[in-house]
């Protein structure tokens, strides 16, 4: 591995820690604040966009550990904005010093929190894709690792800066549906299969050992590589952590509902039967809370949309008057022998998310955020509730002070997992 070893991962993250107790010098109101971007997929592509187009950011490195993604990245970035980021291998070696002040993470799920609580004790800001973590723990600990740090950390459910979702909260807070019982968040997709392949060398230009980072050490496959380690455990969150986190934050911030006290999970691979990936491709998950079940319906064969649905994916809020059903481009209410209220207004993917995070990195505010990272750790903690019950296989209490299952010691396992020496998460 270039530039840090192995062997100097933890003890190279507790000296970080020690450095931001200085702390971080904040960016002026009349800088543009430097951003770094770790992950140059396909979600990194569209945060390349964004961070290097605002007005008040520039994106002056970037980081894969895959070198032929990052120069083409690199190429594409100078293009649009006539300056060229700097190229990194190892993002452990854009965290000391001050001339990065933030950094994005747009990489695989195993990757995202510990880079994240490095970044946060280096004194970096930190935008993290969904989900924010992996498992339960690494989420607790992330939002640990900012408060402690003060860092301002903004979780990538940017579906939270479309407006016609606050003009239905308001609607279900006027009353509009009554007492909301029952919540649905569907995710809907057509996923591509992966037929079984044998493990080959690494490619040139591959770090693969520091591309493995936290998971096991194992052998070169492309079925767990770029964007099919989605569908790995190692690596990924199957589509429940991929796409359903964001339908799943929608119906959580309208009712403001943080850990529930237990789950239940039916799943299984239909339209992917018999190929390389290891996550279902169908789930039906229940949470349950005091008053309420908040209902998870994944389908990742479907090449259609919902029926009458402007979108694959969206939330249906049934309330003891009537329901809501409500997606990015608008909602919808509905009653025993009518139709009530309605709002349309088209969706496009705005800057709105990004320059949010942007704003508050200058104004030091965490608590202007659209997605704070606790509230990428509830939602992200839903994700994995889900896929732990659909491995053990049976329903679990769950105790949301502790976010433990206090009745199944098999299913504690599944909170965390072990990590690759080197790769030890970093402590707080």
């Amino acid at each position: 591995m270039s530039d840090v070893s192995r062997r100097g991962f933890l003890g190279a993250s507790l000296v970080w820690a020690g450095m931001s107790a200085v702390g971080h010098t904040a960016v002026s109101a009349n800088e543009k604040v430097n951003v770094a971007l770790v992950g140059c997929g396909g979600r990194g592509r569209g945060l390349a966009k964004w961070f290097s187009s605002l007005p008040e950011s520039q994106l002056v490195a970037l980081c894969d550990p895959d070198e032929n993604r990052s120069g083409q990245m690199a190429d594409q970035v100078e293009k649009s904005s006539g300056k060229r980021p700097r190229l990194v291998e190892d993002f452990r070696t854009l965290l000391d010093g001050n001339t990065i002040d933030a950094i994005v993470i747009a990489t695989p799920d195993h990757w995202h929190t510990p880079a994240a609580i490095m970044a946060c004790q280096a004194g970096k800001d930190v935008y993290v894709e969904k989900p924010c973590s992996h498992n339960i723990h690494e989420g607790r600990q992330l939002v640990n690792a900012a408060r402690k740090y003060k860092r301002v950390v903004q979780h990538g459910t940017n579906l939270r800066a479309t407006p016609v979702y606050e003009k239905a909260w308001k609607q279900i807070q006027d009353g509009a549906i009554g007492k909301v019982m029952m919540v649905k968040a569907i995710n809907n997709q057509r996923r591509a299969l992966y037929a079984h392949r044998p493990d080959e060398p690494v490619p040139q230009g591959v770090n693969y050992d520091l591309w493995l980072g936290p998971a096991k050490k194992r052998p070169f496959n492309r079925n767990r590589f770029h964007t099919s380690w989605h569908w790995t455990w190692d690596f990924g969150t199957g589509d429940i952590g991929n796409d359903g986190v964001h339908q799943i934050d929608i119906g959580r911030w309208a009712l403001n509902l943080k850990a529930p006290n237990a789950v239940s999970c039916s799943g299984a691979k239909l339209g992917s039967k018999g190929d390389a990936q290891e996550t279902p491709d169908t789930m039906v998950v229940t949470w349950e809370y005091d008053d309420l079940l908040y209902v998870y319906e994944q389908r990742d064969f479907t090449p259609y949309r919902m029926q009458a649905h402007r979108h694959d994916n969206d939330n249906i809020f049934y309330g003891d008057k009537g329901f809501m059903m409500v997606d990015r481009s608008g909602y919808r209410i509905f009653y025993k022998h009518k139709r009530g209220p309605a709002y349309e207004q088209k969706w496009q993917d705005t800057p709105t998310h990004y320059q949010n995070f942007i704003d508050c990195v200058k104004s030091r505010k965490s608590e202007n955020l659209l997605a704070e990272i606790e509230e990428g750790h509830y939602s992200s903690m839903l994700s994995h509730l889900g896929n732990i019950s659909y491995r053990t296989g049976r329903r679990l209490v769950f105790d949301p002070k502790t976010e433990t299952f206090p009745e199944d010691k098999e299913a504690n396992r599944y909170l965390i997992r072990d990590y690759r020496d080197g790769f030890e998460l970093p402590r707080i």
